[in-house]
């Protein structure tokens, strides 16, 4: 019976170790000589990480109830002054109403869709009136001819309107979810005589003693910031053929709890993959590798809410985490390799 014990021994020391023995005693080794300090670090670095997830969430959470209550609730400004409309103010007999919506922000195509709509009162002469809306650039010295636009005749007679324009807007789609997309908006109101000419009015004053012209935003996904009135002498190019009466410039950009839940979902992710590598096996990691990658860039779909042809910043940041990750899957194979062929004396 001793014969039996001593030769079972003997055979269990004999056999070669497995790839998780092979990783688990080069661990322990490795830990022996020193690396706690490794592991001091990473519970540092982990503690930082849930702490830092923790003071975002709130801020997150607000941006969300301001976000839902919100959508209930139009903000409709002024594009003379850029402030909020007075509910108090009063207009004259003979006013024209015009109320610009902004229904929709094409980020692939980089459109803006304008609703223009009012009415007006004729009480004696009314001609009719054209409004021509210019997406304007920051190019003026740079620039030759009119930029893009879109005009609306509104007839010279009483009664209601309503149009629909587009207008190409500049934006940062790569730069998702901290993209902006801004429109220089300009315009130029003229009217048509008796005598059939057309008259361009340079006078904003008068314009506002016959015209209310507000601005109200209706995009999803995207929330704009307050217009803000620009002057017109500063993007007039020399070779422009009229002045433009007005000129705002109006800017969207994604709500506060997208960019933040964006942040926390690739900084878990990532760790997540971090945490993979250190703590599970070689082989695994070998099993396992393509469902770490597919959870990886299966956050893309979850962050990323709208469609963007370009390459977006959230997919190079998931993208270079995956090759981290498939280069120390490398090494630790090589590693892995090194010592079973026994290549270390």
């Amino acid at each position: 019976m001793p014969d039996e014990v001593d030769r079972t021994s003997a055979d269990d020391s004999l056999e070669p170790p497995s790839a998780g023995d092979v990783d688990e005693s080069v661990a322990e080794s490795t830990q022996t000589t020193g690396s706690r300090r490794w592991y001091v670090a990473a519970f540092g670095i982990t503690v930082a990480l849930v702490i830092i997830v923790l003071g975002l969430l709130p801020s997150a959470l607000v941006s969300m109830v301001h976000e839902l209550r919100g959508q209930a609730i139009d903000s409709v400004y002024d594009l003379f002054t850029g402030a909020a409309v007075d509910v108090d103010q009063t207009f004259g007999p003979n006013t024209a109403f015009v109320n610009i919506t902004v229904t929709n922000l094409d980020e692939p195509s980089r459109t803006a869709t304008l609703i223009v709509s009012g009415h007006r009162v004729c009480g004696a002469i009314c001609p009719p009136t054209t409004s021509t809306f210019f997406s304007l650039g920051n190019d003026a010295a740079e620039r030759r001819g009119l930029p893009p636009s879109a005009a609306v005749t509104v007839p010279g007679e009483s009664g209601t309107y309503t149009f629909t324009i587009e207008l190409p807007i500049r934006g940062t789609p790569q730069l998702y979810p901290f993209d902006t997309y801004t429109l220089l908006l300009g315009l130029v109101i003229s009217v048509t005589l008796p005598d059939g000419r057309e008259e361009v009015i340079t006078n904003p004053e008068l314009v506002r003693e016959r015209i209310s012209l507000t601005l109200e935003d209706q995009a999803v996904r995207l929330n704009m910031n307050p217009p803000v009135p620009v002057d017109p002498a500063s993007v007039h190019s020399e070779s422009d053929p009229v002045n433009f009466l007005l000129v705002d410039q109006l800017e969207w950009q994604r709500p506060l709890y997208v960019r933040i839940v964006t942040i926390v979902l690739v900084i878990l992710i990532s760790a997540s993959a971090i945490f993979a590598l250190g703590l599970r096996t070689l082989h695994e990691l070998v099993l396992g590798i393509g469902g770490i990658i597919l959870g990886i860039w299966g956050v893309r779909s979850v962050v990323v809410q709208t469609e963007i042809p370009d390459v977006t910043l959230i997919d190079l940041i998931l993208a270079f985490v995956i090759l981290v990750l498939l280069l120390a899957l490398s090494i630790r194979a090589a590693r892995y390799f090194y010592v079973q062929s026994g290549l270390r004396r």
